[in-house]
């Protein structure tokens, strides 16, 4: 995948962390620097850490000979990859989940982990695929941390100073970022292939 598509994938999928975050922002108090740090090192972590187990099985598979052209068929998953999660992102910006909001002095990270670990398997399907792919790991790696920082950065901040009826706008952002990625990739490696 390319320098441009890298970006977008996983600001797409980290914009469902950024809905967490908004709505853990909503109903703090105020945010401590304490706060930030642990949501911060939780999130980028958490995404790394799946990120590396879609990576390295996918990897494994293609290095040894399991994957007859591992690159097309990885252009293949990350295009149904992508198309399915930016769906996903879509039917929860539809459903628009109630909220019961009340205020807390403190946001706890059992408040959130559910959520980051559900966005998290999107990001080992994505790992996958950038693994058949043969995706410059590093350049990975730097991408996550920057964007999971970013993405929980604005999310308390949104909350805190807006609400969390935000989240919605954000789904659908994250769905047309993995859409588009998806198309560019279907149209300009996946259809040559056919």
């Amino acid at each position: 995948m390319s320098w441009l598509e890298n970006p977008l994938m996983i600001a797409g999928i980290l914009l469902d962390v950024f809905a967490a975050m908004e709505i853990q922002g909503a109903m703090i108090a105020r945010i401590r620097k304490r706060t930030i740090v642990i949501a911060c090192t939780v999130v980028a972590g958490l995404e790394l850490i799946f990120y590396f187990i879609g990576f390295v099985i996918c990897r494994l598979l293609a290095l040894n000979g399991y994957v007859s052209d591992p690159v097309n068929y990885g252009e293949i998953v990350a295009v149904i990859v992508l198309a399915f999660l930016g769906i996903r992102l879509i039917v929860k910006a539809i459903k628009r989940e109630f909220i019961q909001e009340k205020r807390k002095d403190v946001l706890r990270v059992w408040d959130y982990i559910k959520i980051v670990v559900v966005s998290c398997i999107y990001t080992a399907a994505a790992g996958c695929a950038c693994g058949l792919v043969g995706t410059t790991i590093w350049q990975i790696i730097t991408i996550i941390l920057i964007i999971s920082i970013l993405m929980v950065l604005a999310g308390l901040y949104t909350g805190l100073h807006f609400g969390f009826e935000m989240k919605t706008i954000a789904y659908v952002a994250g769905a047309a970022l993995l859409w588009g990625v998806s198309v560019e990739i279907l149209l300009h490696r996946v259809i040559e292939i056919i």
